[in-house]
């Protein structure tokens, strides 16, 4: 019984976990579309913010699912390679936030 339970648990976390991977890569999607579009539209700045802002969004998405993968990890082996993928998408996180700030910053100036 408990066996059950557990599969279906899992199978129903494997499905979040897929569809929050691909709204993630959807948000980036759609985000660069219209970056492209600011882009030929001659709005680099508006581009430059759309761009920065689709992937600190969808990075945020992508996070949330490995974090969720962490629950299937049966082995250090599996739970060491999700953590170094937490940590490479976080990092990226943090260097499109800084870069914003930064660019922001020089604006104002």
């Amino acid at each position: 019984m408990l066996e059950t339970v557990e599969t279906v648990f899992e199978q129903i976390l494997h499905c979040a976990t897929t569809v929050i991977e691909i709204i993630g890569a959807l948000i980036i999607i759609f985000y660069t579309v219209l970056a492209l579009i600011s882009l030929f539209r001659k709005k680099r700045c508006r581009c430059s913010d759309l761009l920065t802002k689709g992937i600190s969004t969808g990075l945020s998405f992508l996070l949330v699912s490995e974090v969720l993968l962490t629950i299937f990890a049966k082995s250090w082996e599996q739970i060491g390679m999700v953590c170094a993928i937490l940590l490479i998408r976080a990092g990226m996180g943090l260097l499109v936030h800084w870069e914003n700030k930064m660019e922001h910053a020089g604006k104002s100036e």
